[in-house]
């Protein structure tokens, strides 16, 4: 924590019975999709944990948006209140690949976060289009954002059945469905579990996407 970044939130919103976004003064520049590491007083684990940055770089606050699976940090970071401080690290990674291709995101719950960061940045306006994968409709996280902005989303419901409700779908996406149907030139952005990004880029490089055009982020549990 010797080179850490002190920020007080100053405002909080639940997404969902199980996601927290955390706001704070943006505190430095950064690039859409960059993460950032918060650390834990205390804590053993002296190296933080990542979070990708769930807003725009010109957005006036910062955000982190955190799924709580009961692991020291997403607890903490889940019962912070509007006036606690949390340290962070400066922002960095290099998820965006900063193309013109049309761009597609793949995507589970709160792994949302540095897609949309990509995705609604300024500058950023071919054609974009998210597959996006919930366990209900009642926990989808940024849908004010998504339902304002130029992005065509396309959402699935894994544990409900959803039936003539516009732009959604009962079950899960089929990845080699999504290969064929996008542009042929089109980049991909990933971003989940372990097992959720690898199962898709083995299906996305199966079906001839070339590993030049898939960009991943992977969320570790903690």
């Amino acid at each position: 924590m010797r080179d850490s970044l002190s920020v007080e939130i100053v405002k909080t919103r639940q997404e969902n019975p199980e996601v927290t976004t955390l706001y704070f003064a943006r505190p430095f520049d950064f690039t859409a999709g960059q993460y950032i590491s918060v650390f834990i007083p205390d804590s053993p684990v002296r190296t933080g944990k990542a979070y990708s940055l769930s807003s725009r770089p010109f957005d006036e606050l910062a955000s982190i948006t955190v799924k709580n699976i009961g692991g020291e940090f997403s607890s903490y970071l889940c019962s912070r209140r509007v006036g606690d401080v949390i340290h962070i690290s400066r922002a960095y990674g290099d998820f965006n690949p900063r193309t013109n291709r049309p761009l597609v995101g793949i995507v589970a719950g709160c792994g949302l976060g540095p897609i949309w960061s990509v995705m609604s940045d300024e500058g950023v306006t071919q054609d974009k289009t998210l597959y996006f994968s919930h366990k209900t409709p009642d926990y989808t996280v940024f849908d004010e954002e998504l339902v304002r902005s130029d992005i065509t989303v396309r959402h699935f419901s894994t544990q409900q059945h959803v039936e003539g409700v516009e732009g959604w779908s009962s079950g899960r996406f089929n990845v080699d469905t999504i290969a064929r149907e996008v542009a042929g030139n089109a980049h991909f952005l990933v971003c989940g579990s372990v097992s959720f990004v690898r199962d898709v880029w083995q299906k996305l490089t199966a079906n001839g996407v070339g590993v030049e055009r898939i960009s991943t982020e992977t969320f570790f549990e903690s």
